[in-house]
C-alpha cells in the first residue's frame, strides 16, 4: 500500500467513531486494577478506578483522561459515585461547566482544576481541565445492564461541546469491585 492510501484508510477510520479509545481495559482487569482505602478520618471506603485514556476526535490534542471514584460510607448511607475527567486540548480555555448523559439528563459537574501544560509558542499552549461528574449508582447499572458505554457530553462556556465515553468493560468491573468488596 502507498503512504497515501494508508493515510486515507487511518482518516476513514478515525471518522467511524467520535472516541477513539487509547486504553482499554477488559471488566476483570479494571476490577483488579481498582484501589479500595479504608478512610479513618472520614468514616468510609474509597474506591478508586485505573486512569484511561480516549481521545474525543482521533487527534492527540484532544485527550481526555477518565477514572471512576465511589465513596461508600461507614453509615447506612448511600455510595457516591464521581467521574473524574481530565481534558486536554489546544488553542483557548474552554471552560468546561455541565455535563449532561445520551439522553439529555443534566448530572452534577464541578470544575476542579485548570493548567497550562506547556506552550508551543506564545499563542498555542496545550491546556487541561478537570472536572468531577456526579453519578448514581441508577446510572452506571443502566449502562451495565444494556452493556453498553456510558456516553456523557460535556458543555463549555466557549461553546465548544465534546462527548465522553467510559466503556460498558470499565463500569462492570468498577461497580464488581465496589458490589463485591467485603472490608
Amino acid at each position: 500500500m502507498t503512504k497515501f492510501t494508508l493515510t486515507l484508510a487511518a482518516i476513514v477510520l478515525a471518522g467511524c467513531s467520535s472516541v477513539t479509545h487509547i486504553s482499554e481495559k477488559t471488566a476483570g482487569e479494571v476490577r483488579q486494577a481498582v484501589s479500595i482505602q479504608v478512610d479513618e478520618k472520614n468514616p468510609g471506603t474509597q474506591f478508586s478506578g485505573p486512569h484511561l485514556q480516549a481521545t474525543t476526535d482521533g487527534s492527540d490534542f484532544n485527550l481526555y483522561y477518565y477514572s471512576l471514584r465511589a465513596f461508600e460510607p461507614a453509615s447506612d448511607a448511600p455510595i457516591r459515585y464521581h467521574l473524574r475527567v481530565n481534558l486536554t486540548y489546544r488553542q483557548a480555555w474552554r471552560n468546561y461547566e455541565f455535563a449532561e448523559l445520551n439522553g439529555g439528563q443534566s448530572v452534577e459537574t464541578a470544575p476542579i482544576d485548570r493548567n497550562v501544560l506547556q506552550c508551543f509558542s506564545r499563542s498555542t499552549c496545550m491546556l487541561e481541565e478537570v472536572l468531577d461528574i456526579a453519578l448514581t449508582q441508577e446510572q452506571i447499572l443502566a449502562a451495565v445492564q444494556e452493556r453498553d458505554k456510558l456516553a456523557l457530553k460535556l458543555g463549555a462556556k466557549s461553546g465548544h461541546s465534546s462527548t465522553i465515553e467510559v466503556p460498558a468493560s470499565y463500569l462492570l468491573g468498577f461497580y464488581a469491585a465496589v458490589v463485591n468488596y467485603e472490608g
